[in-house]
């Protein structure tokens, strides 16, 4: 009797997996936009709508706070991104989705170790030796109380907390889902200017439920982090970010 009701006009009926998330089946890469961890500052758009609080941590798309959360990193990507300032509308110039070769507005690709507009030029002295393409180093992961895949992006004066995570999770020589970071603030200044930075801080092992999603969603995105789309902000601004622009700290001299 079970196998007549499975029968579907003479083609057996496949069982329905009862943990795949129904409605989805007309699903496509383009629909998809993955969050992005993002660090409160006093001009963020956010905190001018008064929708988050300067110096702390949220999901760019529920605007939940996240501070001391713990983030576990289920794999690495670097890109590069030329912004347009805001005062000229705003937007991406080029960007190198795997760190080495740019697309810009017109289609054209533009090699990055060609271009160099990333790194600083010493040829020149100052202001004018600086960057005006933004390296990241990227984190695809998630939180130990939530599944749902984010980015963690570190970028110019948080460059270094974000190199200091991945050597922490490099050394233990283990899946890099198996440990946890928990993501909390830490204010910088220099001269007039102030700002707050994510630091992240070793949270121990994680659980073996947490490492088995860890390598579902490294079997679901490795290797296809170029092709993804994900929530990005403008952080090279004239108006906005001056400290990350023309902060001391990014001057090699």
């Amino acid at each position: 009797m079970a196998d007549e009701i499975m029968k579907q006009e003479g083609t057996l009926a496949t069982p329905m997996d009862t943990n795949t998330p129904l409605g989805f089946e007309d699903d496509s890469a383009d629909d998809l936009i993955i969050p992005r961890i993002k660090v409160m500052q006093a001009l963020s758009p956010e905190v001018q709508d008064q929708k988050a609080t300067i110096g702390t941590i949220i999901n760019s798309l529920t605007l939940e706070n996240i501070t001391d959360k713990v983030f576990v990193p289920v794999c690495k990507f670097n890109n590069n991104v030329l912004w347009r300032d805001r005062n000229d509308g705003g937007g991406i110039i080029c960007r190198a989705a795997d760190g080495k070769t740019g697309i810009m507005e017109d289609g054209t690709q533009r090699y990055c170790a060609q271009c160099r507009k990333c790194e600083f030029d010493n040829t020149k002295k100052g202001r004018e030796a600086i960057p005006t393409c933004t390296k990241y180093i990227n984190f695809l992961g998630f939180f130990e109380d939530d599944p749902t895949p984010i980015i963690l992006s570190f970028s110019k004066t948080n460059m270094a907390e974000g190199k200091q995570m991945y050597s922490m999770a490099k050394v233990a020589r283990q899946n890099i889902w198996n440990f946890g970071y928990k993501l909390t603030v830490t204010k910088k200044s220099n001269n007039a200017n102030s700002w707050f930075i994510i630091k992240p801080i070793a949270n121990g092992a994680t659980s073996d439920e947490i490492r088995a999603l860890g390598m579902d969603l490294y079997r679901q995105f490795a290797g296809t982090m170029t092709t993804v789309n994900y929530d990005m902000a403008e952080y090279a601004t004239s108006t906005e970010t001056t400290h990350e622009v023309v902060s001391d700290e990014d001057m090699p001299f």
